[in-house]
Formats: structure tokens, sequence, C-alpha cells
């Protein structure tokens, strides 16, 4: 069989070296997804299935077993028009998969429309929720989103935490940059996954400028706002997806985001926590994870350093 690497871990946990960690013939830990084709998760793996190597070297894989550490998991919703919140389909679909998690996981909702604001604070009381996201679909700021989950991910010291945004592909607006969110995602340990809806009008925003805005001024708005702001975008949701064991699904229709939203709450529901031996005292970097699979799509986030 052939040893397939997951390389983007490598960018993972360069970052982390910026911290020591002293460990002698320490356990240290690092949590799974492996993924078929179709995208649904693997079962019954095994330490047979996996290697570990740091620096170039091969390091013991001692336990796999599945994960059972309850995740806190941040969700960001975008309310702004563009994203089709007042469509019943989109409300329900983000409903549900919010209540699905709230069963064995604390989830906290966030809103970025005219701004980035918290809803309802981590939670597994699915009441609180819905009360919560009542009121939420009437108010696009994703980056400042992000950066809002990850300072309250910090004060809870959460031992996996997970971020989750649905937005649409309309021009970011916030005044942060991707690469210093992106940069965050990494040194939290956060894995960040990404549900991007397709707008009818693209990322542009020719159709919502007021018609007394000259015709110059309007298409000097448009190119900044899809310029850097669609970069900025971009960038924070395809470096932050494939940098921190996360994922992205592109949708065309907001009928699809119950499915694409089912798809992940199994992938997030079934990973595995695998676990290697390291000793000395020297501080962790270069990290890789391979399966002795192929045609496996494999999903890899360093576990914080609490649970390390």
């Amino acid at each position: 069989m052939v040893l397939r690497f997951l390389v983007t871990l490598l960018a993972v946990l360069s970052l982390l070296t910026l911290a020591p960690v002293v460990a002698q013939d320490a356990e240290k830990h690092v949590f799974v997804t492996a993924l078929h084709k179709d995208g649904a998760p693997i079962d019954g793996l095994t330490v047979e299935h996996f290697a570990v190597r740091e620096g170039g070297k091969d390091r013991q894989v001692v336990r796999v077993e599945p994960l059972r550490i309850p995740m806190h998991v941040a969700v960001l919703v975008d309310t702004s028009a563009a994203s089709g919140v007042t469509n019943e389909t989109f409300r329900a679909a983000v409903i549900d998969f919010v209540e699905r998690l709230a069963a064995f996981n604390h989830v906290a909702v966030y809103a970025f429309g005219d701004r980035a604001v918290p809803v309802v604070g981590f939670t597994q009381s699915v009441p609180d929720l819905r009360r919560g996201m009542s009121g939420m679909f009437a108010w696009s700021y994703l980056i400042d989103a992000i950066d809002l989950s990850l300072r309250d991910f910090e004060k809870i010291e959460a031992n996996r935490p997970v971020i989750v945004a649905i937005a649409a592909e309309t021009p970011e607006a916030s005044g942060r940059s991707a690469g210093s969110v992106v940069k965050r995602l990494i040194d939290q340990s956060t894995a960040f996954h990404a549900i991007s809806l397709a707008t009818a009008t693209g990322s542009g925003t020719a159709s919502t400028s007021p018609r007394t805005i000259p015709e110059s001024s309007q298409r000097l708005q448009g190119m900044i706002a899809t310029g850097e702001g669609d970069r900025e975008r971009n960038k924070a949701l395809e470096q932050g997806t494939t940098k921190t064991g996360g994922g992205r699904q592109r949708l065309t229709s907001t009928m699809a985001l119950a499915q694409a939203l089912g798809r992940l709450s199994r992938e997030l529901s079934n990973s595995y926590n695998v676990t290697f031996a390291r000793s000395g005292d020297s501080r962790i970097k270069d990290l890789q994870v391979g399966i002795m699979l192929e045609g496996i799509t494999l999903r890899a986030t360093a576990a914080p350093f609490g649970t390390r």
C-alpha cells in the first residue's frame, strides 16, 4: 500500500514552534479525519493505518481512537442580504445544523452582516440557541467574525476549537487582514471549515450602489470592493481551511445548504485522536501525518497545548 503524507500540516506546526513545548518521553496528539472520495468519513482505522513524521524522522504511533473530546464550535453566519438569509431554506438548514451540534458539543453563533457580532455564547442549550437565532436573520464582515471567535476561544481555553463559516461570496469589508487571522487560526490549533454560497450578482457591488453616485465613482467603488476585499476574503477561506485541517464547500444554491451542513456534521463527528510518542526537550516542528491507504483525503489539526 502507498503511504500518503498530509503535507499541509507542515504549515500548521511550523508556526507552533514559536512556543516551546518541553516533553520528555511524552505523548502528543493530532486530530485527524479520513474521508472517502465521496466525502464520507472512514470508520475502523487503527494504529497500523497511520504514520507520523516530525522533521523528517518517523515517530511511533502509540494509539488511535475515536475522537471523543467535545468541540467548542463557533458558527459564523453571513446575515447580509446576499447570503439569502431571508430564504426559509437557508434559515432552517443553519438552525438544524446548530441544534445537531449542540447535542454533544458547546456551540456559539456569530453573525457578520453589517458588522461582526456575537449572537449566542457557547452553550449546549438548544432553546437558548434557537431563541438567539430567531432574531438574527434581519441584519459582510467574515474576517472580523473569525477574529472575534478566536478571541473567545482564547478566553475559554477550548480543547477542540472549530470554526464553521457560512458565507456568501460577497466583497469583504473587514478592517483586518486575512493573513493575520490565518496565523492565529494556526497558532490556536483551530480547525476552520467554510461553506461558500454563490450570489446571483457574483462578488461585485454595482447592483447595490445608489443611482445618485456618478458612474465613474461606482466603478471605482466596485474595483476597491472586488479587488482588495475579495482577495482578503478568498485568502481567508482558502488558506484558513487548507492550513488548519478544515475544508471548504462551494454551493450555487441555498437548496444545497442542508446537505452540505449534514455532510460537515458527520465529518466533525467522526474523527480520530492519533497519539504519538516523542522524546526530548526540543520544539515540535514540521509534523506530517500519513495514511496507508490510497484515494483518501486527510484533514489534520494539531491538538491545542492543553490536550497535548
